[in-house]
């Protein structure tokens, strides 16, 4: 006789647990962004939790909000909310980036639900790095990372999807590499990463043949010309990120995906997190400024992500100087992620980031994933078409750069001087 184990089918939100400690990614925070993932509508305009943190970028805030009547100034069904990354060669229907997030680090659904979100919605995702999981190789909307340790990484792999991503760092972990820890490199992900069962996935801090910018310039180079594709560089934003950027620009790269503090995986060392890296509200108006100046500017695509947790957030970035915005930890949370940062230990109660084997007791349900972050992506749309509204400006290219769009509060004069923001 035969037995067959029932598996459990998760399709529903696990309940919040209440913390005691300090959290950015608190239980309002998951409320609204259920909310959102589950009906697909918009919850808020401007956001109401932003008065109770320290973080600059609550600090500041678009001056119709503070001051105007905070009517519709353009019919909502006039707001464009499409762009084009990589100097025109890649339509994105939102300004939304779904991450590079590996299959691995996520369990294998999440990766397959991110990628089929994107072709739905018609934004973007990133693979990440470790090579690609079968039904994410089906999808058109995604990114393939050539990150330093180049796992299940070939030409076939390079030439899936619309563009290429050097990932030189991290916002989580700058300068640190990655890992994924043996215990997750079960069967499925050893046939992916081309790695021995057990074997910790350890990514080196840097390339071992980029050195040197002109390294960076020839990598850049033979990718493109391997592939025909665009090609991003991935980096976590510390103190000398206009040099970074400006010398990313000036090696020929498409555009750069800017990580900042707190970006990436929920499993960091802490010290690192908490206390390694500058926050991407500080550097995306000194990039915007300094590529300007240099004449890198138009065409060349600048992915803000660290902490993108509203419509708003986005709005204000773009408005800084972005052209489209990365979420990661949002977009978990959409499929029910609790923040309890135990991804790399393989038992995520949540079943986002638990470790892989060949018969799971218990599984994210892919439709209930994909839906969940379908009506996120169509949420933060629908909120950022009703701010656009709002503050006046037809499409995200009006959008972009608006930095006479904002004000800040709260904020010494040194840093306000940095944003290019007056102070209220």
């Amino acid at each position: 006789m035969t037995v067959v184990e029932a598996k459990i089918i998760v399709e529903d939100f696990l309940k919040i647990p209440q913390k005691e400690d300090v959290e950015f990614w608190n239980v309002e925070k998951i409320e609204y962004i259920r909310k959102l993932a589950r009906f697909g509508e918009p919850v808020q305009r401007w956001d109401s939790s932003k008065r109770r943190t320290n973080r600059i970028l609550d600090k500041i805030c678009f001056k119709e909000e503070l001051y105007g009547d905070s009517e519709e100034k353009i019919p909502v069904e006039n707001i464009d909310t499409s762009i084009k990354l990589a100097y025109g060669r890649i339509d994105m229907k939102a300004p939304i980036y779904l991450g590079d997030m590996s299959f691995g680090a996520l369990s294998g659904v999440p990766n397959i639900a991110l990628a089929r979100a994107a072709d739905i919605t018609g934004t973007l995702t990133g693979t990440g790095e470790g090579g690609l999981h079968p039904e994410v190789r089906k999808c058109k909307r995604i990114t393939v990372q050539w990150a330093s340790a180049r796992f299940g990484v070939d030409l076939e792999v390079l030439n899936t999807g619309l563009g290429i991503v050097i990932k030189i760092g991290q916002g989580a972990k700058p300068g640190i590499g990655g890992h994924l820890p043996g215990v997750k490199v079960t069967e499925p992900i050893s046939r992916t990463r081309r790695i021995p069962v057990g074997t910790d996935a350890i990514s080196p801090a840097p390339h071992h043949d980029i050195y040197s910018i002109e390294d960076l310039g020839q990598r850049i180079m033979a990718l493109k010309e391997a592939t025909g594709k665009p090609v991003f560089v991935k980096v976590a934003v510390t103190n000398y990120i206009t040099y970074i950027a400006s010398g990313i620009a000036r090696m020929g790269a498409d555009g750069i995906i800017m990580d900042g503090q707190g970006a990436g995986t929920g499993a960091s060392p802490e010290v690192v997190r908490d206390n390694i890296g500058i926050p991407i509200e500080i550097a995306v108006p000194a990039v915007d400024r300094v590529l300007r100046k240099e004449g890198y500017r138009e065409g060349f695509s600048v992915v803000a992500a660290g902490r993108v947790s509203s419509a708003e957030d986005a709005a204000k970035l773009i408005a800084l100087g972005a052209d489209c915005v990365s979420i990661g930890t949002a977009a978990l949370i959409a499929m029910g992620c609790i923040m309890v940062h135990k991804c790399h230990l393989g038992f995520c109660p949540a079943v986002i980031t638990n470790k892989i084997t060949e018969n799971q007791n218990k599984v994210l349900s892919l439709d209930m994933a994909t839906r969940w972050s379908v009506n996120l992506i169509n949420g933060l749309t629908k909120e950022l078409k009703l701010i656009m509204s709002t503050v006046g400006v037809k499409s995200i290219e009006a959008l972009r750069s608006r930095r006479d769009l904002l004000i800040a509060q709260g904020i010494d004069e040194d840093t306000a001087s940095i944003l290019g923001l007056e102070v209220a």
